[in-house]
């Protein structure tokens, strides 16, 4: 049986209100490389417009690849006064070998930290990254940022079908 929320008698959910329930999705269609390059980046493609005094559960499935050496570095940035806590799980920087135990960040980071993680080989790295985004009195736009964790000449791939998820919940 399913149930529904009650709605006060005279009042109807307009389509503002429904809309605002739905999940937000960004896929990546096409791959971006990066290289010989430290400075962080927005995404092209990872990104997502969030409403002023808003909660969000926020979830990245990262698909990527670099060379060991260069690893890549993650972050995010925010409208103005938005704060966020997050993680991620990922590959160990300096990674050598895909048998390599995963770097299992339990310290959540600001909207304005970062975060390394390891290289992989050029079939593709996985890298999962959730965190909960509230907005201040501002609206505007969550973008994903990346970078080389060390300056390489091979490039840093942020791989088509990289996913970001975000759930409005307050």
């Amino acid at each position: 049986m399913a149930v529904y929320p009650s709605i006060p008698a005279g009042r109807r959910l307009t389509d503002a209100l429904l809309e605002s329930m739905l999940p937000i999705f960004a896929v990546k269609a096409v791959t971006e490389p990066l290289a010989s390059s430290i400075a962080m980046q927005n995404d092209d493609e990872l990104l997502a417009a969030v409403a002023a005094n808003a909660t969000y559960d926020v979830t990245l499935k990262l698909l990527y690849d670099c060379a060991t050496a260069a690893d890549i570095t993650l972050g995010w940035a925010g409208p103005t006064g938005a704060t966020m806590n997050w993680a991620a799980i990922g590959a160990q920087v300096n990674v050598t070998s895909s048998g390599t135990v995963p770097d299992v960040s339990m310290q959540t980071r600001l909207i304005n930290e970062v975060q390394d993680l390891g290289g992989g080989p050029s079939a593709g790295t996985v890298a999962w990254v959730t965190g909960t985004l509230l907005t201040a009195g501002t609206a505007g736009t969550l973008n994903f940022r990346w970078a080389q964790r060390a300056t390489s000449a091979t490039a840093t791939n942020v791989r088509a079908g990289s996913s970001l998820w975000l759930r409005r919940t307050a």
